[in-house]
Protein backbone atom coordinates (compact mmCIF):
# COMPACT_ATOMS: atom_id res chain seq x y z
CA UNK A 1 0.00 0.00 0.00
CA UNK A 2 1.42 3.47 -1.29
CA UNK A 3 1.30 5.68 1.56
CA UNK A 4 0.39 9.29 0.59
CA UNK A 5 2.37 12.31 1.89
CA UNK A 6 0.31 15.26 3.04
CA UNK A 7 1.73 19.08 3.23
CA UNK A 8 0.58 21.88 5.99
CA UNK A 9 -1.82 24.60 4.25
CA UNK A 10 -1.30 27.33 6.94
CA UNK A 11 -4.06 29.57 5.35
CA UNK A 12 -7.10 26.29 5.77
CA UNK A 13 -5.00 25.31 9.05
CA UNK A 14 -5.46 21.63 7.98
CA UNK A 15 -3.17 18.74 6.21
CA UNK A 16 -3.86 18.23 2.56
CA UNK A 17 -2.47 15.39 0.64
CA UNK A 18 0.01 16.10 -2.05
CA UNK A 19 -0.03 15.42 -5.36
CA UNK A 20 2.97 14.06 -7.99
CA UNK A 21 2.93 14.41 -11.61
CA UNK A 22 4.50 11.44 -13.43
CA UNK A 23 6.88 14.40 -14.46
CA UNK A 24 7.98 14.81 -11.35
CA UNK A 25 7.92 11.40 -10.14
CA UNK A 26 10.19 10.80 -13.34
CA UNK A 27 12.77 13.54 -12.63
CA UNK A 28 13.22 12.70 -9.36
CA UNK A 29 13.81 8.46 -10.10
CA UNK A 30 16.34 10.01 -12.75
CA UNK A 31 18.10 12.32 -10.27
CA UNK A 32 18.46 9.16 -7.87
CA UNK A 33 19.60 7.24 -10.85
CA UNK A 34 22.10 9.49 -11.67
CA UNK A 35 23.34 10.08 -7.71
CA UNK A 36 23.79 6.15 -7.52
CA UNK A 37 25.85 5.73 -10.68
CA UNK A 38 27.97 8.97 -9.94
CA UNK A 39 28.89 7.48 -6.54
CA UNK A 40 29.83 3.58 -7.79
CA UNK A 41 31.71 5.12 -10.97
CA UNK A 42 33.70 6.94 -7.98
CA UNK A 43 33.98 4.13 -5.69
CA UNK A 44 35.22 2.03 -8.45
CA UNK A 45 37.87 4.43 -9.17
CA UNK A 46 38.76 5.46 -6.26
CA UNK A 47 38.90 1.04 -5.40
CA UNK A 48 41.11 0.72 -8.27
CA UNK A 49 43.33 3.12 -7.46
CA UNK A 50 44.21 1.95 -3.73
CA UNK A 51 43.36 -1.45 -4.46
CA UNK A 52 44.90 -3.79 -7.01
CA UNK A 53 42.84 -6.85 -8.61
CA UNK A 54 43.89 -10.29 -8.33
CA UNK A 55 45.22 -10.69 -11.45
CA UNK A 56 47.39 -6.71 -11.14
CA UNK A 57 48.75 -8.00 -8.23
CA UNK A 58 50.19 -11.45 -9.61
CA UNK A 59 51.44 -9.26 -12.40
CA UNK A 60 53.55 -7.03 -10.03
CA UNK A 61 54.69 -9.54 -7.98
CA UNK A 62 55.80 -10.88 -11.05
CA UNK A 63 57.69 -7.80 -11.81
CA UNK A 64 59.41 -7.33 -8.82
CA UNK A 65 60.73 -11.03 -8.98
CA UNK A 66 62.01 -10.63 -12.26
CA UNK A 67 63.48 -6.80 -11.13
CA UNK A 68 65.35 -8.89 -8.49
CA UNK A 69 66.77 -11.65 -10.91
CA UNK A 70 68.11 -9.32 -13.50
CA UNK A 71 69.91 -7.43 -10.48
CA UNK A 72 71.06 -10.57 -9.40
CA UNK A 73 72.15 -11.77 -13.15
CA UNK A 74 73.95 -7.96 -13.49
CA UNK A 75 76.21 -8.68 -10.26
CA UNK A 76 77.21 -12.07 -11.96
CA UNK A 77 77.90 -10.30 -15.48
CA UNK A 78 79.86 -7.56 -14.03
CA UNK A 79 81.13 -10.78 -11.77
CA UNK A 80 82.24 -12.01 -14.58
CA UNK A 81 84.03 -9.34 -16.21
CA UNK A 82 86.03 -8.60 -13.58
CA UNK A 83 86.90 -12.08 -13.33
CA UNK A 84 87.91 -11.97 -17.30
CA UNK A 85 89.94 -8.73 -16.87
CA UNK A 86 91.96 -10.62 -13.96
CA UNK A 87 92.06 -14.37 -15.75
CA UNK A 88 93.16 -12.32 -18.87
CA UNK A 89 96.38 -10.56 -17.10
CA UNK A 90 97.14 -13.63 -15.63
CA UNK A 91 97.19 -15.53 -19.11
CA UNK A 92 99.76 -12.43 -20.80
CA UNK A 93 101.96 -12.11 -17.33
CA UNK A 94 102.22 -15.01 -15.71
CA UNK A 95 100.91 -18.34 -17.64
CA UNK A 96 102.45 -17.34 -21.18
CA UNK A 97 105.56 -15.96 -19.36
CA UNK A 98 106.34 -19.38 -17.82
CA UNK A 99 105.78 -21.18 -20.97
CA UNK A 100 107.42 -18.99 -22.61
CA UNK A 101 104.69 -18.15 -25.21
CA UNK A 102 104.01 -14.21 -26.68
CA UNK A 103 101.33 -12.38 -25.40
CA UNK A 104 98.00 -12.26 -27.92
CA UNK A 105 97.83 -9.41 -30.19
CA UNK A 106 95.36 -6.61 -28.63
CA UNK A 107 93.07 -7.04 -31.82
CA UNK A 108 92.93 -10.93 -31.07
CA UNK A 109 92.43 -10.27 -27.33
CA UNK A 110 89.62 -7.87 -28.07
CA UNK A 111 87.58 -10.64 -30.66
CA UNK A 112 87.47 -7.91 -32.81
CA UNK A 113 84.57 -6.10 -30.68
CA UNK A 114 87.35 -2.43 -30.77
CA UNK A 115 87.36 -1.67 -27.07
CA UNK A 116 86.70 -3.04 -23.45
CA UNK A 117 83.26 -4.21 -22.48
CA UNK A 118 81.07 -2.43 -20.70
CA UNK A 119 78.37 -4.56 -19.29
CA UNK A 120 76.39 -1.61 -17.34
CA UNK A 121 74.30 0.43 -19.14
CA UNK A 122 73.18 4.51 -18.49
CA UNK A 123 70.40 2.51 -16.73
CA UNK A 124 72.42 1.78 -14.04
CA UNK A 125 71.73 -2.11 -13.57
CA UNK A 126 70.51 -3.79 -16.83
CA UNK A 127 72.84 -4.87 -19.51
CA UNK A 128 71.99 -5.12 -22.98
CA UNK A 129 72.39 -8.18 -25.60
CA UNK A 130 74.77 -6.42 -27.28
CA UNK A 131 77.18 -6.28 -24.13
CA UNK A 132 76.28 -9.90 -23.32
CA UNK A 133 77.46 -10.70 -26.89
CA UNK A 134 81.29 -8.88 -26.50
CA UNK A 135 81.53 -10.89 -23.38
CA UNK A 136 80.91 -14.21 -25.28
CA UNK A 137 83.25 -13.17 -27.48
CA UNK A 138 86.14 -12.55 -25.02
CA UNK A 139 84.92 -15.78 -23.13
CA UNK A 140 85.92 -17.50 -26.96
CA UNK A 141 88.84 -15.88 -27.29
CA UNK A 142 90.03 -16.65 -23.79
CA UNK A 143 89.28 -20.49 -23.71
CA UNK A 144 90.95 -20.41 -27.01
CA UNK A 145 94.08 -18.79 -25.33
CA UNK A 146 93.59 -21.57 -22.40
CA UNK A 147 93.60 -24.36 -25.05
CA UNK A 148 96.49 -23.30 -26.64
CA UNK A 149 98.56 -23.07 -23.15
CA UNK A 150 96.99 -26.04 -21.86
CA UNK A 151 98.85 -27.86 -25.17
CA UNK A 152 101.76 -26.06 -24.59
CA UNK A 153 102.01 -26.97 -20.66
CA UNK A 154 101.27 -30.89 -21.92
CA UNK A 155 103.99 -30.72 -24.28
CA UNK A 156 106.58 -29.10 -21.73
CA UNK A 157 105.28 -31.41 -19.06
CA UNK A 158 106.07 -34.24 -21.62
CA UNK A 159 109.57 -32.41 -22.49
CA UNK A 160 110.34 -32.52 -18.60
CA UNK A 161 109.75 -36.07 -18.20
CA UNK A 162 111.35 -37.10 -21.35
CA UNK A 163 114.62 -35.72 -20.20
CA UNK A 164 117.17 -37.82 -17.80
CA UNK A 165 117.58 -35.95 -14.29
CA UNK A 166 118.59 -38.13 -11.51
CA UNK A 167 121.54 -40.15 -10.80
CA UNK A 168 121.37 -43.53 -11.90
CA UNK A 169 122.57 -44.91 -8.63
CA UNK A 170 122.47 -44.00 -4.68
CA UNK A 171 125.02 -41.20 -4.02
CA UNK A 172 125.66 -43.69 -0.95
CA UNK A 173 126.91 -46.42 -3.82
CA UNK A 174 128.97 -44.16 -5.40
CA UNK A 175 133.16 -44.33 -5.37
CA UNK A 176 133.61 -41.86 -7.32
CA UNK A 177 134.15 -40.30 -10.45
CA UNK A 178 136.33 -42.57 -12.57
CA UNK A 179 136.16 -40.78 -16.27
CA UNK A 180 134.56 -37.51 -17.53
CA UNK A 181 132.79 -36.63 -20.67
CA UNK A 182 135.12 -35.61 -23.23
CA UNK A 183 138.02 -36.34 -25.05
CA UNK A 184 140.68 -38.59 -22.40
CA UNK A 185 143.40 -41.37 -22.68
CA UNK A 186 141.71 -44.59 -22.82
CA UNK A 187 143.10 -46.71 -20.08
CA UNK A 188 142.86 -49.76 -22.31
CA UNK A 189 144.14 -48.38 -25.45
CA UNK A 190 146.25 -45.81 -24.24
CA UNK A 191 145.08 -43.39 -27.05
CA UNK A 192 143.35 -40.41 -26.95
CA UNK A 193 139.85 -41.14 -27.33
CA UNK A 194 136.21 -39.44 -27.11
CA UNK A 195 134.66 -40.43 -24.02
CA UNK A 196 130.66 -40.49 -24.50
CA UNK A 197 129.41 -40.77 -21.19
CA UNK A 198 131.13 -40.43 -17.57
CA UNK A 199 132.33 -43.56 -15.57
CA UNK A 200 130.82 -44.28 -12.25
CA UNK A 201 132.63 -46.30 -9.81
CA UNK A 202 130.98 -48.81 -7.55
CA UNK A 203 130.78 -52.07 -6.17
CA UNK A 204 130.40 -55.56 -8.62
CA UNK A 205 125.96 -56.10 -8.29
CA UNK A 206 125.20 -52.02 -6.91
CA UNK A 207 121.64 -51.39 -8.67
CA UNK A 208 121.63 -49.01 -11.70
CA UNK A 209 118.12 -46.80 -11.91
CA UNK A 210 116.20 -45.48 -15.31
CA UNK A 211 117.13 -41.50 -15.16
CA UNK A 212 113.55 -40.95 -16.69
CA UNK A 213 110.75 -43.08 -17.78
CA UNK A 214 110.72 -44.37 -21.29
CA UNK A 215 111.02 -47.59 -23.38
CA UNK A 216 113.87 -50.09 -23.17
CA UNK A 217 115.42 -50.39 -27.20
CA UNK A 218 118.41 -52.07 -25.74
CA UNK A 219 118.65 -55.04 -23.37
CA UNK A 220 121.53 -57.13 -24.34
CA UNK A 221 125.45 -57.92 -24.44
CA UNK A 222 126.27 -56.54 -28.14
CA UNK A 223 129.78 -57.06 -28.03
CA UNK A 224 130.59 -53.84 -28.65
CA UNK A 225 132.92 -52.73 -26.06
CA UNK A 226 130.16 -51.84 -23.80
CA UNK A 227 129.24 -55.44 -22.29
CA UNK A 228 126.12 -55.79 -20.88
CA UNK A 229 124.22 -53.02 -21.47
CA UNK A 230 120.69 -51.06 -21.17
CA UNK A 231 119.50 -47.83 -23.96
CA UNK A 232 116.25 -46.19 -22.91
CA UNK A 233 114.45 -44.13 -25.19
CA UNK A 234 112.57 -41.74 -23.19
CA UNK A 235 110.90 -39.24 -26.18
CA UNK A 236 111.70 -36.03 -27.49
CA UNK A 237 115.59 -36.63 -29.01
CA UNK A 238 116.46 -38.39 -25.38
CA UNK A 239 118.51 -41.39 -24.57
CA UNK A 240 120.43 -43.22 -22.25
CA UNK A 241 122.77 -45.53 -21.95
CA UNK A 242 123.89 -47.64 -18.97
CA UNK A 243 126.95 -50.41 -19.87
CA UNK A 244 128.99 -52.60 -18.54
CA UNK A 245 126.73 -54.11 -16.29
CA UNK A 246 126.95 -57.51 -14.63
CA UNK A 247 122.95 -57.81 -14.69
CA UNK A 248 120.03 -57.20 -16.84
CA UNK A 249 116.30 -56.63 -14.90
CA UNK A 250 114.57 -55.28 -17.48
CA UNK A 251 113.32 -56.36 -21.06
CA UNK A 252 113.22 -54.95 -25.07
CA UNK A 253 110.21 -53.09 -25.39
CA UNK A 254 109.38 -52.64 -21.74
CA UNK A 255 108.63 -49.12 -20.33
CA UNK A 256 110.08 -48.59 -17.41
CA UNK A 257 109.38 -45.17 -15.08
CA UNK A 258 111.63 -43.20 -13.52
CA UNK A 259 113.60 -44.50 -10.94
CA UNK A 260 113.33 -48.11 -12.27
CA UNK A 261 115.47 -50.70 -11.44
CA UNK A 262 117.41 -51.39 -14.50
CA UNK A 263 120.74 -53.30 -13.90
CA UNK A 264 123.56 -53.86 -11.71
CA UNK A 265 127.40 -52.43 -12.05
CA UNK A 266 129.52 -54.34 -13.36
CA UNK A 267 132.58 -55.52 -15.49
CA UNK A 268 131.53 -56.55 -18.47
CA UNK A 269 132.66 -55.63 -22.03
CA UNK A 270 135.85 -53.31 -22.33
CA UNK A 271 136.32 -52.61 -18.60
CA UNK A 272 139.33 -52.80 -16.08
CA UNK A 273 136.54 -52.45 -12.71
CA UNK A 274 133.05 -52.67 -11.55
CA UNK A 275 131.62 -49.53 -12.77
CA UNK A 276 128.31 -47.96 -14.92
CA UNK A 277 129.40 -46.16 -18.04
CA UNK A 278 126.78 -43.66 -18.39
CA UNK A 279 125.65 -41.54 -21.52
CA UNK A 280 123.21 -38.89 -22.30
CA UNK A 281 122.25 -38.95 -25.84
CA UNK A 282 120.15 -35.74 -27.31
CA UNK A 283 119.20 -36.62 -31.02
CA UNK A 284 121.67 -39.50 -31.10
CA UNK A 285 124.49 -37.55 -30.20
CA UNK A 286 126.31 -37.38 -26.72
CA UNK A 287 126.00 -35.10 -24.53
CA UNK A 288 127.70 -34.40 -20.85
CA UNK A 289 125.42 -35.95 -18.40
CA UNK A 290 126.52 -34.05 -15.56
CA UNK A 291 123.98 -31.48 -17.06
CA UNK A 292 121.18 -33.61 -16.42
CA UNK A 293 122.22 -34.65 -12.46
CA UNK A 294 120.02 -33.89 -9.88
CA UNK A 295 121.78 -35.12 -6.74
CA UNK A 296 119.84 -33.20 -3.92
CA UNK A 297 117.59 -36.20 -2.87
CA UNK A 298 117.47 -37.73 0.29
CA UNK A 299 118.05 -41.53 1.10
CA UNK A 300 114.37 -40.87 1.98
CA UNK A 301 113.35 -39.54 -1.09
CA UNK A 302 115.23 -41.67 -3.32
CA UNK A 303 113.52 -44.57 -1.73
CA UNK A 304 109.67 -42.80 -2.54
CA UNK A 305 111.05 -42.70 -6.03
CA UNK A 306 112.10 -46.02 -6.20
CA UNK A 307 108.86 -47.06 -4.29
CA UNK A 308 106.68 -45.01 -7.20
CA UNK A 309 108.76 -47.09 -9.77
CA UNK A 310 107.51 -50.04 -8.76
CA UNK A 311 103.87 -49.27 -9.23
Amino acid sequence: MIKKKYIYNSKTLSYEPVEFSFLSVLKKTAFILFISVLLAVAFSVTHAYFFDTIQEAQLKQENSNLHKQIMVLDQEVNGIQKSLAKLQEKDDKLYRSLLGVPPLEEDIRLAGIGGAVDISTPSGFLFSQSDINKAKALLEVQNSSIDELTQQALAYADKLNSQPKIFPLREKDLIRFASPFGYRTHPIYHIVKFHKGVDLTALKGTPVYATAQGKVIVATDAHDGYGKKVMIDHGNGYKTVYAHLSKINVKYGQMVNLATKIGEVGNTGTSVSSHLHYEVRKNDRPVNPNAYFYRDFTEEEFDQLVALASH
